[in-house]
């Protein structure tokens, strides 16, 4: 709790504490401002077209990656040949950091030399090249689509350990009593994923919502507010681009979208239930699904019981729509077998298509990659990229600092959670309920969220440790951005690990304690051994995130004097204002992604109990 004070709840007051402040360009405050910062925000011209681009960022996105996910999810249940591998396809954009993955679409938005334009244009459906990213028609748009792209394999693996956590007798029983594909899933599946629908749409909103790099990879740089949501247009008003330069503007604009965040986790929070029914007491642990599936249970053995002391009525004739169905049904059933692998196909296809470009770019010459109209293959296959890249920038010392960080981040954070969690999932104490749900709130408030408090209790530091003489700094400092992603992170490790320990049996922790085997030797020797798919899950995703994060380490360690910079951040280097150099760009990238999918790959089994124990408690 004591980190998450300092880090999170100290830079949230901060950030509110600068919105009523008068703060130079300069960073330095001169005085109390009054609600001059939150007027001159709500005067800014941009501002109506930016709160509108917002919502209807939000809306389609987390929309549109819903009703995708779900039927995809239903999809990757089934069992089909090569269906691991289209899960690991799934994983890719997932595994990617959104840096590199927000780099490749950039290239392939490119007006006259873009890929997209080329196969559009050879399949008749365009006559002229479009600038996808520059043009202010459809920049916006196109936006929307790669945020999608991005959300769906996070949702499809919610809504997939969902579909997997169902008992397949509750499906049985409903068509043994005569239920349709249709109204099994109407009746059945959907009531029993309404956990995993509310995880997510709020968590899909909350990151939709943070969401920085797309945006500022692509359009950040370009003149103008014509893609900007609210996150990305408080940046620019606090750093720039542009010429404001206003931490209290863009403190005032922080705390309202901290505002709208709260009201979203406030949704959530009176949706989630932390402790045991009593019934589920009583029996010492039905499951991990008793709970959900308890009321849907009684439901159908009170039907059950009406109907066996009713008198059957005559069997109602098939409607025009479910008789359609089932003939569509005994249509496909022959075509199974081969239909599901080459859908399956075409959706792996789908997800890898941009890394397919990125891999073909990175053995590009800079002729190839700015010819027109662009080419599919490369005329010359530059393997030298990947031997150059290393020479063009201190790639090494970018990854190792990623590792340094990443590595030290996920030890600090499973060091802290697993006590933590097994505790609160073990014990009753004063304020337990409160300490779940600050802990769980801390995972809804992205880091972005709060860049610009971080950033003054980093100059805050900073000023305190030359007072004192002590030589140090917090800015551009390992220890720092250390602390600061581990509260970032425990609430999800604490989430997932506290879930999956209820889902424990207390009969064999106590058969354990009747050994002599003290409460530390239980939770290592006991405990952990069966809360493994949780552990892996809290392990790699506390890694990967902190390996792909981009916004603080943008803000907060950005020292190209002393190579004091992350991967994402210093492959950007790459990027200039007329030219992109994408062959090394897409060679770092895909040196950053490799290691992140290799991890996802190793734990993809462990996925789905993790995320199950997370999702349903």
């Amino acid at each position: 709790m004591l980190l998450i004070l300092l880090v999170i709840a100290f830079p949230a007051s901060e950030m509110v504490r600068s919105s009523f402040l008068r703060i130079t360009q300069t960073g330095l405050a001169t005085g109390g401002n009054g609600l001059e910062n939150y007027q001159r925000l709500l005067r800014e011209p941009a501002l109506p077209g930016v709160v509108w681009h917002t919502i209807v960022w939000v809306v389609l996105v987390v929309g549109v990656t819903v009703l995708v996910s779900l039927p995809l999810a239903q999809f990757l249940d089934k069992s089909f040949a090569g269906r691991r591998l289209v899960r690991l396809a799934l994983l890719v954009p997932w595994a990617a950091s959104l840096v590199m993955t927000a780099t490749v679409w950039r290239y392939i938005y490119e007006g006259a030399y873009g890929p997209l334009n080329r196969v559009l244009m050879d399949l008749g459906l365009l006559d002229q090249p479009i600038e996808w990213y520059k043009d202010t028609r459809f920049a916006f748009w196109g936006l929307i689509v790669i945020g999608i792209i991005v959300s769906i394999p996070f949702t499809t693996y919610v809504f997939l350990a969902g579909l997997q956590a169902i008992p397949g007798e509750l499906h049985e029983a409903a068509r043994i009593d005569g239920a349709g594909p249709w109204q099994v899933w109407r009746r059945v599946t959907l009531p029993l994923l309404r956990p995993s629908l509310l995880v997510a749409i709020v968590l899909n909103a909350i990151y939709v919502f943070n969401s920085f790099p797309i945006i500022w990879i692509i359009t950040g740089k370009i003149p103008g507010y014509d893609t900007d949501t609210t996150i990305t247009f408080m940046y620019k008003i606090a750093f720039g681009p542009g010429p404001q330069l206003d931490a209290g503007e863009a403190a005032a604009l922080a705390v309202l979208n901290v505002l709208f965040l709260m009201v979203v986790v406030t949704v959530y929070l009176r949706r989630v239930t932390w402790d045991e029914t009593d019934a589920a007491v009583g029996a010492r642990r039905e499951g991990r699904l008793g709970r959900l599936t308890r009321p849907v249970g009684g439901l159908l053995a009170r039907a059950a019981g009406a109907a066996a002391t009713a008198p059957r009525p005559a069997r109602p004739l098939l409607s025009p729509a479910r008789w359609a169905g089932r003939r569509l049904a005994a249509a496909w059933r022959p075509l199974r077998p081969a239909g599901l692998p080459v859908a399956g196909a075409l959706v792996a296809l789908f997800f890898l298509a941009p890394y397919l470009v990125m891999l073909l770019g990175a053995l590009r010459s800079d002729q190839d990659l700015f010819s027109v109209p662009a080419r599919y293959l490369p005329a010359r296959w530059q393997w030298s990229n990947f031997v150059d890249v290393w020479s063009q920038v201190p790639l090494l010392a970018y990854l190792r600092a990623t590792l340094v960080i990443a590595g030290i981040t996920t030890l600090i954070v499973l060091v802290v959670s697993l006590p933590a969690a097994w505790f609160a999932a073990r014990h009753r104490f004063r304020g337990r309920n409160l300490f779940l749900y600050l802990i769980l709130a801390t995972q809804m408030f992205a880091p972005v969220a709060l860049v610009v408090g971080l950033y003054r209790e980093y100059a805050l530091v900073d000023n305190l440790f030359a007072n004192l003489g002590l030589g140090l700094r917090a800015t551009w400092s390992y220890w720092a951005i250390i602390l600061v992603y581990s509260a970032f992170n425990l609430a999800f490790a604490v989430w997932i690990l506290s879930g999956y320990f209820r889902s424990i049996p207390r009969e064999i922790e106590e058969a354990a304690l009747i050994d002599g085997l003290g409460r530390l030797r239980v939770l290592l020797r006991v405990v952990l051994p069966l809360a493994k798919p949780a552990v892996v899950t809290a392990l790699i995703f506390t890694f990967i995130q902190v390996w792909n994060e981009f916004v603080v380490a943008l803000t907060l360690f950005n020292d190209p004097s002393r190579n004091r910079q992350t991967l994402t951040v210093g492959i950007q280097q790459f990027v200039g204002l007329y030219e992109t150099r994408y062959q090394y760009l897409f060679v770092a990238s895909l040196i950053g992604i490799v290691p992140v999918l290799v991890l996802f790959a190793t734990i993809e089994r462990y996925l789905m109990g993790g995320l199950t124990a997370g999702s349903v408690k």
